[in-house]
């Protein structure tokens, strides 16, 4: 045989070696994996980079990274993350609050504008650093980031508490309250309430559910999947409509939602994480029975025209499907992992370039080693 020939074969059993290649099924070995490729990948002496963003950072990026700098007992980076974010994105010089600015490009911030998620996650991070590294720093500057959370991006209506994903003064007038869904955390509202004693933050927790409950049942006069929107808003009436301009699927933002959920019912039990958990899952179940598959991108009445898959995705339906006993979680599970890369030690989910998605597909993996 003519050595071309031969190159092409040894290259053709190299590639199919690695197409067949057992997935990783070692939850910790998964979890510290791809932290190792998260940190080479993405951050930069604190900063954390969008590859696929012109290498621009967003404050959600900072708050994941210390959330899980602080998961992974690696106070080095932790610490390398905070002190970027309070000299590059703290709004208390230009503003007077503890939030943080949530678009920084080309050297400076873009955008001052706080987003209310990164800045819920970064007080949960810091909360959690306190609790590991016991220095009392960390605490502090939790409390001032949960005084300006509640401030700045709550508003009380007919007796409701409720998030708002951005700094807004609402008026008496105001027709429109946007809601994203996938910005409340009962489990980090919880802990706030622990630290803080302010009930305000299980008001938060219980709108959250309530807000859950009714998008999963119906939504913008169709009768619900169990699926939940990216956007939506809460008119004066306490209707829930949607919000113009804004993405009305379940789609990259609400996808955090079960997994946010899920965490709740991990650490706290609560009965009603379990009931919307369920919800999701029954979707998931008949969608992967149907398909095989399931997709990026949902009419919360179950409908799609994406047929693109992610593994985040997956891990968000794993995370349901496992806390409601689904016989479907094992292969969504092996779905999921199906699309971890690796290289050495380090491990990465489906593209390394896709920073969202390697920042939280991973999670699920971190809720099983908790249970070991």
């Amino acid at each position: 045989m003519k050595p071309f020939f031969l190159s092409l074969l040894f290259l053709s059993l190299q590639l199919m070696m690695i197409n067949c290649s057992a997935a990783p099924t070692d939850p910790e070995e998964i979890v510290r994996g791809s932290w190792l490729h998260y940190k080479h990948a993405y951050i930069r002496d604190g900063r954390v980079i969008r590859p696929k963003n012109n290498n621009d950072t967003v404050s959600e990026g900072e708050a994941y990274a210390m959330l899980r700098a602080v998961l992974m007992d690696d106070r080095k980076t932790f610490d390398e993350c905070l002190s970027w974010t309070q000299s590059s994105l703290s709004r208390k010089a230009t503003h007077g609050d503890a939030l943080l600015a949530w678009h920084y490009e080309n050297g400076i911030v873009s955008d001052s504008t706080a987003a209310t998620d990164a800045d819920i996650d970064y007080a949960y991070a810091l909360l959690l650093a306190f609790r590991t590294w016991q220095e009392r720093r960390y605490v502090d500057l939790a409390r001032e980031v949960l005084d300006s959370i509640l401030k700045l991006e709550t508003v009380e209506r007919d007796g409701r508490l409720y998030l708002l994903p951005w700094p807004q003064i609402v008026t008496e007038t105001e027709a429109l309250l946007p809601q994203n869904p996938s910005y409340y955390a009962p489990s980090n509202f919880k802990l706030f309430y622990e630290v803080s004693g302010d009930k305000r933050w299980l008001k938060l927790a219980d709108t959250g559910y309530d807000l859950l409950r009714s998008l999963q049942k119906s939504f913008n006069g169709e009768k619900g999947s169990g699926l939940v929107p990216d956007w939506c808003a809460v008119d004066m009436q306490g209707r829930i409509v949607p919000l113009s301009g804004r993405s009305s699927l379940y789609g990259w933002e609400a996808t955090r939602t079960p997994l946010r959920i899920a965490a709740d019912y991990h650490l706290y039990h609560d009965l009603r994480a379990l009931g919307v958990l369920k919800r999701f899952s029954a979707f998931f179940d008949s969608e992967f029975s149907r398909n095989g598959r399931i997709f990026s991108e949902y009419a919360c009445n179950g409908t799609t025209s994406n047929p693109y898959e992610t593994p985040l995705f997956y891990s968000a339906a794993y995370a349901a499907a496992e806390a409601a006993d689904s016989p479907t979680a094992s292969p969504i599970l092996e779905r999921l992992r199906g699309f971890i890369k690796q290289e050495g030690e380090e491990f990465w989910y489906q593209d390394t370039e896709d920073y969202y998605v390697n920042s939280l597909s991973w999670l699920v993996e971190y809720y099983k080693t908790q249970k070991k």
